[in-house]
Formats: structure tokens, C-alpha cells, sequence
């Protein structure tokens, strides 16, 4: 045992000069390279299979023991039951030793299906480090174990996924046999030209305060183009640069109607949720320029430009615009529109909006496929918020469990901040709405734990306390509750469109249909443009229900589903409301879409998993469904 007194003083003694300084209790500080490497959805694949993980576990570590490290002059420190950590006399030997250890699993796993493969994950870094018998301690190799949980993600909180969601899921997250290094091993990697290193920029760690350099070791993997990010400060936003339309035939001298697009555009985006928008006052700067998407990424720092130009024809307008993401000069966006150039004129302008709900969209789909394609410490905090909210509203359940993953990182990034923590307490309601709930209870209290680490850091936050309202509506079934909290969700933001969203679905529980109906529709008219339209107008089909609308909550159902065909709730609203409408044939046609969505949904797990089962409402609708032909069951 090490004498803690010994250790202080020894510690105090070295320094961080770098040289040998042993001490009497056999302690000492000396310069390492080190190799941690660890197996990817190891608890799962332990559960799984015990045995066969193991036998595999142990005859690679068999195969390292007695071939990577006497070839690589590497010695093994240390081996647990999902890891190892290896010492090396240079970081190009390291570096060597993690490519053969990744080549090993590549041969062996190739007659496996996904789910069953062994993947791994590798850090290397240089340091200083304490050094006693014959093993290493220090911040050093922190920082090697973090990288390594960088360089894929880590254990999936997708426990109860199948095995082949898992496997859909890991492809699209993960780029296996991934060595990350820091910038010290990097340097010591300069000279080595075989060892490619591709610079993945300043990644966040797990308990590090700064964000740190991290490179990627090795020939590039399925997705090569791996961008380093700029910062890491508080902005989740992207910034969208609207430039002023350029004439393509001169439309005379009595309209500017390449600003009049841009003023509209820009004032649709700007009641548009989670992006900013740049005032067309500095836009203009940049319409003359050849290349306006890299302008405005140079003097408006903007993420994306959208430009394009027009034709007038007598009183008609053809529109050519189109969307570029700056920091890659891609084109996310294209399309051309023909309408009147009165529309321009109006106050709401229908050409503009259109063009301004296909930007937004456009936005979040191009940051969801940046969430797909690059390690998530190296994405802009916006590219995580949209990406996670894109992926919550997705049907495929591993994508939804997998969304967990980006909350984590962005609390993680955030944690001070209360959105990344309320976002993450819509994830528990949606997880239990769509009844892939395994645990109501703990899932409640994890739920109820995120909106008040929300409210926490900020009381007035109309996010948290309208989330928090839905927590109490739908996973502990307070409607009393719920509602207070929606209600002061709007009160500190009248113009908080899912609080007004969430206060009328709890009003539509309690059978207020009228109060129900009033907060639905303001929140579909203040977030015209949101990518979740589907979302909203669903909801909004549920208060439609309860003030015993029944045609308007069909249409509301049926205008959804043309946005989200695969969204379970939507198709019971729309059953419910052609079953009181006495249309048998149809409601148990769009019965029939629930039980493909739902195949294990009955009466009574319905009336388990809402709200208002013991309130009118909640009964009329189960026996609407019952009539459709909804089973009783267990």
C-alpha cells in the first residue's frame, strides 16, 4: 500500500519538472505513451451471450499478449473484463499496436451478424505520469480513457431495443475501430507518414473544462470528412443569412422585389423556433458578391446563406432559391416557385412562408445528418439540439433511444443552462406516450428530476415549466398539477408555442374543450414553421376530441398523418373520431394502422397509459376505440 503521506510529499517533491523522481516508497514520475482501448456495448453484449463475450474477450486478449506487444515492444498493464491499458516506449508504436488490435476484430467479426460484433474504441496519449509498481496513475491517462470514449459512443442507454435496432443504431452513431490521440501523441506521430492523422478539432470531455485537440489515428473510416468545431459557448442556434434576391430579367424600376423576398423570408424565419435569422441591413452588404455563401460565413459568421434570384412575367413571379450550408459551400436546399408578385405585398406572403418553412426544414435536416455522420464531441452545440429534436419525433424506436445519447452530450456541454435538461424531460413523456416505456415509475421520477434540475437554473424557463406540466400530465397523471404548470409556462412567455401546445392537450384531458381548443390552435398559429408541424397538429386533433369536434379533429388527425404516417397516437385520434362520427368501416380501417404501430395496445392498456381514464373523456374515448374494435385484453 502507498502511504498517502509519502505520496503527497513525493508529489510535492517532483514537480511537474518530468524527471525521474523516485521516491522511498518506490513511486515515481516519468514520461509515457499509453494505449487504453475498451469494447463498445460491452454490458450488452455480456447480457446477451456471457459466455461467447468472454471466450472472445479473452482469446484477443491472448492474441495481444502474445503478438501485438512483443511486436510493438508494448507492455500490458493492465486487462479487465471490457478493456485494457498498455504502455509503449513511442505513440507510433501505440498507434501500431490499436490498428492490429482493430484489424484483429475486423477478421474475426466478419462472419457475425452486427449485433454480435466486438468493436472497439482506442485513446492514446503522452504525458508525464506516476509510475509504481509497474503500474500508471495520473491525469495522463484520464485523458487516453476519455478519448477513447470519444472515438465511438459509448454504452447505449437502448437497453430494451432489439438486437437489430441496436445494430441499426451503433451503424449510424458509431464509426467502429476508431483510434483517437491527443495533440502530445500527435506530435510524436509527426514524423511517422504511414500514420495518417486526421485533426478532428477541440472535442468536449467528460470532466474537463476546456475543450481538448483530438486526432483521429489511421486511414479514414465510413465517414472521412470529420469537422472540427468552432466553440462551445452557450448559443444553440444556427445563423441564417437571407440575401437579397438577384434579378434574372430587370423587373423595372418601380419595385425592389429582391428585397421584398428577402423581407419576407426573414420575417417568417423569424418566428421560426431555434434558428436566428441576420437582418437583411447586413445581408445586403453581400448580395453583389459572386460567392455570398462564403461572405456571409466570413463577415456575418452565418452556418447557412440562402440566395437566389427571380423573373417577373407580366404579373407573374418565378423564384429560383436555394439553401448553402457556408462551412462546406453544399447546397442543402433547391427548388423554384411561381406565384403573383401581389403575394409579395401582402402581409402574410404565401411564397415567402413557403420558402421559409422548406429553409427551416431544411436546416434541421441537414444538422440530423451531421449528427449521423460525425462523432458528437465535434458538433456544434445547435447541430446536437436540432438533431435530438429531428430524432425524437422519428418512428424508428432505436433512433428515438439513441437521441438519449446527443441530451446526455448536450447537458453535459450545457449543464448550466435549462432547455438542454427540459428537452431532456420531453424524451421521458414521448418515451412513455408512444409505450415504449419499460419502467413508468422510474422513468416519472427521471423525467420530474430533469424539468427541476431545469427550473433549477432557471424558474422562469417557459421550456421547463411547460415540460414540467407534461411530466405531471402524462407520467404521473396530476392534471391539477400539469395544467399549473402550463399556465405559468405562458404566462412568462405568451409566445411560448409548446406551452400553449401542452396547456391545451391538458385541457383536453380534463374534458375542457373549449380552453382545450382556444390554446391548441394559438399554438399551431405561433409556430407556423416548425419542423414537428405533424406534432402540433395532432395534439391538436386531441382537443378537437374533446370539445366532441369530431370532423375537425378528422381533419386535423388526417393532415398529420400526411406529414407522419407512423405516428401511433395520431391514428387513435383519428379512429375515436370516425367511430362517433358512425363511420364503422373506416374506424376500423385506421384501427388497423394503430395495431401495426401498437400490436400489443389494448382497451385496457390504453386507458393505463392516459391520463383522464378515470374522467369522462377518458372513457368515452376507450369505448369509441372498443366499438372500432380495440380488444379488451389484459
Amino acid at each position: 500500500m502507498i502511504n498517502a503521506a509519502e505520496f503527497s510529499t513525493n508529489l510535492a517533491a517532483s514537480g511537474e519538472a518530468g524527471h525521474t523522481a523516485p521516491s522511498p516508497s518506490g513511486l515515481a514520475r516519468e514520461q509515457v505513451v499509453v494505449l487504453v482501448v475498451d469494447v463498445v456495448e460491452s454490458v450488452r453484449l455480456m447480457r446477451e451471450d456471457e459466455r461467447g463475450t468472454v471466450r472472445r474477450w479473452a482469446e484477443f486478449v491472448d492474441f495481444v499478449n502474445r503478438t501485438v506487444l512483443p511486436e510493438c515492444s508494448g507492455t500490458l498493464i493492465k486487462s479487465l473484463g471490457d478493456g485494457l491499458l498498455a504502455r509503449f516506449g513511442e505513440a507510433a508504436s501505440a498507434a501500431t499496436a490499436a490498428g492490429r488490435m482493430h484489424a484483429y476484430f475486423e477478421r474475426v467479426n466478419e462472419p457475425l451478424p452486427e449485433h454480435r460484433r466486438m468493436l472497439l474504441r482506442a485513446g492514446i496519449n503522452s504525458s508525464h505520469a506516476w509510475v509504481f509498481a509497474g503500474d500508471v496513475y495520473g491525469t495522463g491517462i484520464n485523458l487516453a480513457a476519455r478519448l477513447a470514449a470519444v472515438a465511438n459512443p459509448g454504452e447505449t442507454i437502448a437497453s430494451e431495443a432489439t438486437q437489430q435496432e441496436l445494430a441499426v443504431a451503433l451503424a449510424r452513431f458509431a464509426e467502429p475501430g476508431q483510434t483517437l490521440a491527443s495533440a502530445s501523441a500527435r506530435d510524436d506521430l509527426h514524423e511517422h507518414l504511414d500514420l495518417a492523422c486526421e485533426d478532428l478539432g477541440e472535442c468536449v470531455l467528460k470532466h474537463y473544462a476546456e475543450p481538448v485537440r483530438a486526432y483521429r489515428v489511421g486511414p479514414a473510416g465510413p465517414n472521412p470528412s470529420l469537422a472540427g468545431r468552432r466553440d462551445y459557448g452557450t448559443p444553440m442556434e444556427p445563423v441564417i443569412a437571407v440575401i437579397p434576391f438577384a434579378a434574372r430579367i430587370a423587373p423595372g424600376p418601380h419595385l425592389d422585389i429582391g428585397n421584398l423576398i428577402a423581407d419576407a423570408v426573414i420575417g417568417g424565419l423569424s418566428r421560426a423556433p431555434h434558428v436566428r435569422v441576420i437582418s437583411r441591413l447586413s445581408t445586403s452588404a453581400i448580395a453583389s458578391s459572386s460567392d455570398p455563401a462564403t461572405e456571409a460565413l466570413r463577415h456575418l459568421s452565418a452556418d447557412y446563406a440562402l440566395s437566389g434570384g427571380f423573373a417577373v412575367t407580366g404579373t407573374r413571379l418565378l423564384i429560383s432559391a436555394e439553401l448553402t450550408d457556408t462551412r462546406s459551400g453544399r447546397v442543402v436546399w433547391q427548388e423554384r416557385l411561381t406565384g403573383e408578385l401581389e403575394d409579395l405585398l401582402q402581409p402574410e406572403s404565401e411564397l415567402a412562408n413557403r420558402i421559409a418553412q422548406a429553409v427551416h426544414l431544411g436546416v434541421f435536416d441537414a444538422e440530423l445528418a451531421r449528427v449521423y455522420a460525425q462523432p458528437l464531441p465535434t458538433l456544434a452545440s445547435y447541430s446536437l439540439l436540432l438533431g435530438a429534436i429531428r430524432l425524437m419525433h422519428r418512428s424508428n424506436r432505436a433512433e428515438f433511444l439513441m437521441t438519449r445519447k446527443i441530451l446526455d452530450e448536450l447537458v453535459h456541454r450545457h449543464g448550466r443552462i435549462a432547455s438542454p435538461h427540459a428537452w431532456l424531460a420531453n424524451w421521458y413523456v414521448l418515451l412513455t406516450t408512444r409505450g415504449w416505456s419499460q419502467d413508468r415509475r422510474r422513468e416519472a421520477s427521471e423525467a420530474l428530476g430533469a424539468t427541476r434540475a431545469a427550473l433549477d437554473r432557471d424558474p422562469s424557463d417557459a421550456l421547463a415549466l411547460a415540460t414540467e406540466g407534461f411530466v405531471h400530465c402524462h407520467l404521473l397523471g396530476d392534471l391539477d398539477a400539469a395544467r399549473s404548470s402550463c399556465e405559468m409556462a405562458v404566462s412568462m412567455n405568451p409566445s411560448h408555442a409548446l406551452g400553449w401546445l401542452y396547456l391545451g392537450v391538458v385541457n383536453a384531458f380534463r374534458g375542457e374543450g373549449v380552453h382545450a381548443l382556444e390554446a391548441t390552435r394559438r399554438a399551431i398559429t405561433l409556430s407556423p414553421l416548425d419542423p414537428q408541424r405533424y406534432y402540433f397538429e395532432s395534439l391538436g386533433a386531441t382537443a378537437e376530441l374533446s370539445a366532441r369536434n369530431y370532423p375537425g379533429a378528422e381533419a386535423l388527425a388526417r393532415s398529420s398523418l400526411t406529414q407522419n404516417r407512423m405516428h401511433a397516437s395520431t391514428w387513435r385520434v383519428l379512429t375515436i373520431a370516425l367511430a362517433a362520427q358512425g363511420r364503422d368501416a373506416e374506424a376500423r380501417d385506421a384501427l388497423r394502422q394503430v395495431r401495426m404501430l401498437d400490436p400489443a395496445l389494448t382497451v385496457s392498456r390504453y386507458l393505463a397509459r392516459i391520463p383522464n381514464a378515470d374522467l369522462d373523456t377518458g372513457r368515452d374515448w376507450a369505448r369509441l376505440l372498443a366499438a372500432a374494435g380495440l380488444p379488451d385484453g389484459p
